[in-house]
């Protein structure tokens, strides 16, 4: 019985000894081998040149504002097979320039190129002391539009942005209130109002102070405040008028809308006495 069993079993073995042997259809495999590796694009690895006849700070800063913009360039030893930015410095009217060039991976170079201004050449200024951080922003701006992007928006970069803390030693609900009226005429102005300090370029700090009651009355006095985000004083707004006493110990009701109103219209000359770009161009 066992034998019985036992040569079925060798002839399966056989046949699948015979099949091994055999050659495999490969239907997915293709019918030419490339020996060459895949070329990541230009935005997933983008080598920036050092600058030729200018400063390597230059190069370096290009570099770190395509990484802000999402587009993986870096500087150092040059790689084989990548895509790379080649750069020149030149003189035209007394001013200097840098020309961009995208390069494909064999070093030829292709239609994407941008020119920007550094600076004006001033009794023979050297180059290191122009503003190449801003030429850098400018820039990457042009190249990251060149490689699809959508570059930067320098209006909405240069506008403005003010952050409003709650107002400092208001009595009743006027801590609150007052700030949030003030947000809301800033806005009403066309100025944009964030929630975090640390994205604003300004703060607008609110500060009440109250007499003591005298003959039934009090004067109430608002200081608002205009600094910069690293605490630099730009200028202040004195509000003051005379109340019945106890009038702001409960709901401020229209009177913070109104006390913010005109503490306002005082921040938005400040801005515009600190911005004068911004503002110039908008009006223009």
């Amino acid at each position: 019985m066992r034998f019985n069993y036992f040569i079925p079993g060798l002839a399966v073995f056989a046949l699948l000894i015979v099949a091994a042997c055999q050659p495999l259809e490969r239907p997915f495999q293709p019918t030419v081998k490339s020996g060459t590796r895949i070329v990541p694009g230009p935005r997933a690895s983008l080598y920036i040149e050092p600058v030729q006849n200018g400063p390597e700070e230059l190069s370096v800063a290009l570099a770190k504002k395509l990484q802000d913009l999402g587009i993986a360039a870096f500087t150092g030893d040059k790689p084989e097979n990548r895509y790379h930015v080649s750069s020149e410095i030149f003189l035209k009217d007394k001013a200097s320039y840098v020309i961009w060039t995208v390069m494909d991976p064999q070093g030829e170079k292709t239609n994407l190129t941008t020119t920007r201004k550094i600076g004006e050449i001033v009794d023979g200024m050297p180059i290191d002391t122009a503003d190449l951080d801003t030429t850098a922003l400018h820039s990457a701006s042009d190249i990251d539009i060149m490689l699809g992007g959508s570059g930067i928006n320098f209006e909405k970069l240069d506008k403005p942005r003010v952050y409003v803390p709650i107002v400092a030693d208001a009595p009743g609900d006027g801590s609150e209130t007052l700030s949030a009226a003030m947000q809301d005429h800033m806005v009403k102005y066309g100025i944009d109002v964030l929630p975090d300090q640390w994205q604003a370029t300004y703060l607008i700090k609110g500060t009440v102070s109250i007499t003591k009651p005298l003959a039934g009355t009090q004067v109430v006095s608002i200081v608002w405040k205009l600094e910069r985000r690293n605490g630099e004083y730009v200028g202040k707004v004195e509000q003051k008028n005379r109340i019945r006493a106890g009038t702001l110990n409960g709901p401020w009701g229209p009177v913070a809308s109104a006390a913010a109103q005109g503490g306002a219209r005082g921040i938005l000359k400040l801005l515009r006495q600190a911005e004068p770009a911004y503002f110039n161009k908008k009006s223009g």
